[in-house]
């Protein structure tokens, strides 16, 4: 067999690219004049070596030990003569030498930009180019791309496309589906494509797409001419089609459009304990909203039925005192392993008069604030935000707790500041999900909140507050204080309802854990844990003496399974999405998780959204998470690539995404619109 074949030469000995350049012409397009080195030169450089089936330690070290061997092997006797051959006949003083594998052409196993390719390369580097293209396939990047795709590493053909370098005045991608897509997607690299050779190029897509299916090719402008480089199968960003949740709203609830997703405050999915209180409290309880969950989310509508029990403004701060001593009187009563029903009961008992009767009351106070100053110093409107800051409450007694524990100077102050903190504060959690472990059952996870106050802003209110009494006349001064006094404690008393709701339902989750240890302790279940995922309805029963069934463990598992399923099927967003939002190009698909800023010197994990400045394509394979952001890249970049090729959600172009978010922050990464957005 030939070191040196023709293009059009048996797809076995060309590999992919050459395959591609090959169909191009015989379509009647214009490519480069070119050659192939066959998989025979890269067999004889690495001789009887056996390629590993696995990566690990000792897999890395015996990669690198054939990358460096056939850098330096002997070439096969024969080859630099007809390689010398070859170059003299393109006649041409740069060349591009670029990989053409086994299967760089295939649907579903492109490797984008796994493999290495050399432009430019002048006609005394081609040797070292096609080694150093040939050392590609032995990259721990393309060797993991391999058997992740059950492939066997460095298949053959590992073959080299060599061809004259075409640097042009422009050059770019095009891709084109027909059906999910309209139009074919230019995107331009370097220079400027002219109009007339864009029509062309969408023309000859287009109709190249309509013969051999979803088609992405490279291409460059030349000499008012465009030559085509490659041709591969496209993967179309997934269509976002309908989202599965809205199955589960049931005709009497209203359309659609009447429902919001609570991402704002409820940004993940529920347990099955969770939901059930969710259902529990929207049937008991009267309070101005409806809730559902779909597809594992809450969601919540306007609800026209008459609020039991108003009272006024002025009364919030006296009603709040009386809830707060009703609760605590009975928490002290149920003690710390209360009954399943007393703890429901309280949890009723606290939820109505919040958000039925305190939380109307609050509303208000705040809704006259601004129509004072709509009618009076419309101007003032914008310093509500600020006439709200420096309010005591137990959200700035939360931060001065944190800070006191990140300003320790010994281990003995920060325990003790730490048990200050939970004293006061350990019933609440990271999530309002009972399913959340608390802070008193997991204190090291204070250790991670931030430092506390940064800096007084007790002044701006006041500032601004005078500032809008300049707007008035003096008569209204006195209504204006009495407006802003009622409106700063509404501030307070919306925190203060907080800690008290997190109480409440702390001594829910104790009541769920007591029957979870007793089914652990029977056998029953692996973890107590596994009671947040059962229907919550059979819980009850069982807590109430009945019969357990034999598949509680099965049961707990799909439960845990349906969670984590939803958590890779999150709703869309509506118009006006909550948090901070950074907008890219996205491949389509939608996932939640916790950001994982890259480094090369560490994995990310598997639930993560690994966010980088850019990733290399030997870098993608061994990349594991649930969706993936950079700030750079486009389209049709191996990044965007591989991530459809993966279904992994992906944003690209998105800049600012790597200052914009902290690892460890909660986003929704919504590559169907392009966005990133930052949670509650």
């Amino acid at each position: 067999m030939s070191f040196l074949v023709d293009i059009a030469a048996a797809p076995a000995q060309v590999g992919g690219k050459a395959r591609s350049l090959a169909e191009l012409a015989a379509r009647g397009l214009r490519t480069p004049r070119g050659f192939v080195v066959t998989d025979v030169v890269f067999r004889e450089l690495c001789g009887d070596a056996v390629l590993p089936d696995r990566l690990d330690q000792a897999a890395l070290l015996s990669l690198d030990a054939l990358r460096a061997r056939l850098l330096q092997a002997p070439w096969p006797d024969g080859f630099r003569d007809e390689l010398a051959g070859r170059l003299r006949a393109l006649m041409a003083e740069t060349l591009a030498v670029r990989s053409s594998f086994a299967s760089e052409d295939v649907t579903g196993a492109l490797a984008a930009g796994v493999y290495e390719s050399r432009t430019a390369v002048p006609l005394a580097e081609v040797e070292t180019a096609i080694r150093q293209v040939l050392c590609s396939a032995l990259s721990p990047g393309a060797v993991a791309y391999a058997l992740a795709h059950g492939q066997a590493p460095a298949s053959a053909p590992v073959a080299v496309l060599v061809h004259a370098f075409m640097a042009g005045a422009a050059e770019g991608s095009a891709a084109f589906a027909p059906g999910p897509m309209s139009a074919p997607l230019i995107e331009t690299r370097r220079g400027q494509l002219p109009k007339p050779a864009a029509a062309e190029l969408g023309a000859q897509l287009t109709e190249l797409a309509q013969a051999r299916g979803p088609t992405e090719i490279e291409w460059v402008y030349d000499d008012a001419h465009l030559v085509y480089l490659q041709a591969r199968p496209f993967e179309p960003p997934i269509s976002k089609g309908e989202w599965s949740g809205w199955q589960d709203l049931e005709a009497a609830a209203g359309p659609r459009q009447a429902w919001h997703w609570d991402a704002a405050h409820n940004p993940l999915p529920l347990s099955s304990a969770q939901v059930g209180l969710v259902e529990l409290v929207d049937a008991a309880s009267v309070t101005g909203i409806r809730q559902r969950v779909l597809g594992g989310y809450l969601f919540y509508a306007s609800d026209s039925r008459s609020l039991p029990n108003a009272i006024a403004c002025e009364e919030a701060a006296a009603y709040f005192a009386s809830l707060r001593s009703r609760v605590e009187a009975r928490l002290s009563e149920l003690g710390p392993s209360p009954s399943l029903e007393d703890a429901l009961a309280l949890f009723l008992s606290t939820y109505e008069p919040i958000f039925s009767v305190l939380q109307p009351a609050l509303r208000e106070s705040h809704r006259r604030l601004r129509a004072f100053l709509e009618a009076h110093a419309a101007a003032g409107v914008a310093l509500i935000p600020d006439l709200r800051t420096g309010v005591p409450s137990v959200a700035s007694e939360r931060l001065q707790r944190m800070a006191a524990i990140h300003s320790a100077a010994t281990d003995q102050a920060r325990r003790q500041a730490c048990s200050d903190y939970l004293a006061r504060f350990g019933d609440e959690a990271a999530t309002w999900d009972v399913c959340a472990p608390t802070y008193a059952e997991n204190p090291s996870a204070l250790q991670s909140g931030g430092a506390g106050p940064h800096g007084a802003s007790a002044s701006r209110w006041e500032r601004a507050s005078s500032a809008v009494e300049a707007m008035l006349a003096p008569s209204l001064h006195l209504q204006w204080r009495g407006l802003l006094a009622l409106s700063r404690e509404a501030c307070a008393l919306g925190e203060a309802d907080d800690w008290l709701y997190a109480r409440a339902q702390a001594a829910i989750r104790r009541a769920l854990l007591a029957v979870g240890n007793r089914l652990r302790e029977e056998g029953r279940l692996v973890d107590a844990a596994d009671v947040f995922f059962l229907p919550f309805v059979l819980v009850r029963a069982i807590a109430g003496g009945g019969v357990a069934p034999v598949d509680l463990g099965t049961r707990a598992t799909a439960g845990r399974r349906a969670w984590q399923m939803a958590c890779g099927d999150p709703p869309f967003l509506s118009e006006g999405e909550p948090g901070h939002a950074i907008r890219g190009v996205g491949t389509g698909g939608r996932a939640i998780g916790r950001v994982f800023h890259h480094r090369p010197d560490r994995a990310s994990p598997a639930d993560a959204v690994l966010v980088a400045k850019s990733l290399l394509p030997t870098e993608l394979p061994l990349v594991c998470a649930i969706a993936i952001v950079t700030e750079t890249g486009g389209p049709l970049g191996h990044v965007a690539a591989q991530a459809r090729e993966r279904g992994i959600p992906a944003l690209v172009g998105a800049a600012g995404a790597g200052t914009a978010f902290a690892d460890g922050d909660l986003v929704l990464v919504d590559a169907d619109r392009g966005l990133v957005v930052a949670l509650g």
